[in-house]
């Protein structure tokens, strides 16, 4: 069993591309569940799709950003970060 903060230093640290449906999906090679798959990662494919919106919805539910971008924005994003035109964000819970 994962502990509490292993799953959401999993939510935090991880991006997801825009999920759901199977063309999509496959279009994005399954690797569009990150956040999920950082969670469990021996789950199949299928299973990341079925969990994914109950992730989501605990995120929303306790505050925790559950973040998810088109593919075209995450690398603009990484390229920022790369060439340094920007810092990664750090996520702080209030404590």
């Amino acid at each position: 069993m994962k502990s509490d903060e292993f799953l959401l230093r999993a939510v935090i640290g991880s991006v997801n591309y825009r999920t759901g449906g199977d063309v999509n999906d496959a279009l994005h090679g399954w690797l569009n569940y990150q956040i999920e798959h950082h969670m469990w990662p021996g789950m199949s494919m299928l299973a990341y799709q079925r969990v994914a919106p109950k992730v989501k919805a605990v995120c929303e539910k306790h505050g925790v950003p559950y973040v998810q971008h088109n593919v075209f924005y995450r690398l603009w994003k990484t390229m920022e970060i790369g060439v340094g035109l920007k810092n990664m964000k750090v996520w702080e819970n209030g404590d």
